[in-house]
């Protein structure tokens, strides 16, 4: 990056730092760093003017992060383009700008942000605004491990929908994706092994196989363990705690809402942490043994 700031052309520099900030998101980098690094970015991209980058970019991540972590800078030492959520659809206006570079990083953005939040209508919702990025999934030849991260997200949710809507659509799309990272497992370990057991345990969960879901979640549990990724540990065990929930485990579901936690705070984001904190005071220390509830007696 500052070889391109200091020598290279504008093209470059929007490249590279586009590619490094969602490489250390994808990569699990600490969120109080990620974002001192996003600051000094959008200060540089300032002074040259790339106002496409701050606004369809830099802003989205800012928000993001700050979201999940909740660290908000003192505006009087950062930009207005941070300073204010954006209030635009960023995608929208990366189409309408013919800013093609950012559309699919604002897509991927939006989604990991309501993926990490759980905020299932709103991905929903983008998704019906913008279904091509979906029908992709219906393609194994269109599935490229360059998207590795958006079929990770994309998979995730799919699988999500299949549970709560039962549209096979849905599962073809989740079974789609884990069938490339079986693959891509095996080309990019480092990148791909603990979001492949996510996914496979996404898919047991989903068809009601339950020892299947329990081994996949702890192989990706383990995974993020090894690669020492906190963000996607967190994300593991938030969603191993809901499957363990949804089929009446409470010490496993307890267990699991602190371990992500734990990651959470980790990985600096401290707000979403605090949220997992009051779930976990939703969950009984133990059930009654004259009702033992099922996966129709949630507690989360």
């Amino acid at each position: 990056c500052r070889i391109a700031f200091g020598s290279g052309t504008s093209e470059q520099s929007i490249f590279n730092t586009t590619i490094y900030v969602l490489r250390s998101l994808q990569s699990g980098k600490k969120i109080p760093l990620l974002l001192d690094e996003v600051k000094a970015f959008a200060l540089k991209h300032n002074e040259l003017n790339h106002m496409g980058i701050l606004q369809l970019f830099l802003a989205p991540i800012y928000k993001s992060l700050s979201n999940l972590s909740g660290i908000t800078f003192d505006p009087s030492t950062i930009l207005p383009q941070l300073a204010t959520a954006p209030s635009y659809d960023v995608v929208q206006t990366a189409i309408a700008k013919n800013e093609l570079v950012f559309v699919r990083a604002a897509v991927v953005i939006g989604f990991a942000e309501s993926l990490f939040l759980r905020d299932f209508a709103k991905a929903y919702t983008t998704m019906t605004l913008y279904p091509n990025f979906f029908t992709v999934l219906d393609d194994m030849q269109q599935l490229k491990i360059t998207e590795f991260e958006f079929t990770f997200i994309a998979g995730m949710l799919s699988l999500h929908w299949a549970r709560e809507t039962r549209e096979v659509h849905w599962m073809q799309r989740g079974m789609n994706a884990v069938a490339a990272y079986e693959d891509w497992a095996k080309i990019s370990p480092w990148d791909c092994n603990h979001r492949y057991h996510m996914l496979k345990a996404e898919l047991h969960h989903t068809q009601g196989d339950t020892n299947g879901a329990i081994e996949s979640f702890d192989a990706a549990i383990a995974n993020t363990k090894k690669h020492n990724n906190s963000s996607h540990e967190a994300l593991a065990c938030e969603f191993a705690a809901h499957f363990y929930d949804s089929i009446g485990n409470n010490a496993k579901t307890k267990e699991m809402i602190q371990q992500s936690h734990d990651a959470y705070v980790r990985w600096g984001a401290a707000k979403k942490a605090l949220a997992l904190m009051k779930l976990l005071q939703q969950v009984p220390s133990a059930v009654p043994s004259a009702s033992v509830p099922g996966p129709g007696m949630s507690f989360l």
